[in-house]
């Protein structure tokens, strides 16, 4: 990673009871093999989290397990449903704690455009602490995509994730 991040992960308002940080993607390959990314267990572990169950379809049970830590040290487990399901462009997820995850892909100049958000229970406290994590496992899409996944085991808080937090927290103070 640079020493200057590129960052396109905002922090807004959605209502007077909710914020979310925001991203938006494009990636080079078409809807359809995005999709699949999003949508299924065993390539949402090459660069989200291991998916120890996802059941697809509006009302489905999620349980997510990271393979990185947090900053303390900790796994963190995500439970909840699926929200809305509607392949292959939309998968929303509730979760606690990381929120409502909405992935919304779009056809975009022969690839795929992906409107990503997490909309928590307003006001989200460190902004920076989601915007580099969400930015990082974005990037992560990315490079499985083109056919890597995450060496979970080598991964490094401070080499990986730090220098975006830190220019994050400059942007948002």
């Amino acid at each position: 990673m640079s020493s200057e991040p590129q960052l396109d992960g905002v922090a807004t308002t959605v209502d007077a009871a909710h914020q979310a940080v925001c991203f938006y993607r494009h990636y080079q390959q078409p809807v359809a093999a995005v999709w699949p990314y999003l949508s299924r267990g065993a390539l949402l572990r090459r660069w989200l989290a291991a998916a120890d169950r996802l059941d697809p379809a509006e009302g489905g049970a999620v349980v997510l397990r990271w393979l990185n830590t947090d900053a303390q040290g900790r796994t963190v487990i995500a439970t909840g449903t699926v929200s809305a399901y509607d392949p292959p462009t939309l998968l929303q997820l509730d979760l606690e704690p990381h929120g409502r995850l909405r992935f919304q892909l779009t056809d975009e100049g022969g690839g795929a455009a992906l409107a990503f958000s997490a909309t928590l229970p307003a006001p989200i406290e460190r902004p920076a602490l989601l915007l580099a994590g969400w930015h990082l496992h974005l990037d992560y899409l990315a490079d499985a995509l083109a056919g890597g996944a995450v060496d979970w085991p080598a991964w490094d808080l401070a080499r990986d994730w730090q220098p975006l937090h830190d220019a994050y927290a400059a942007a948002y103070g």
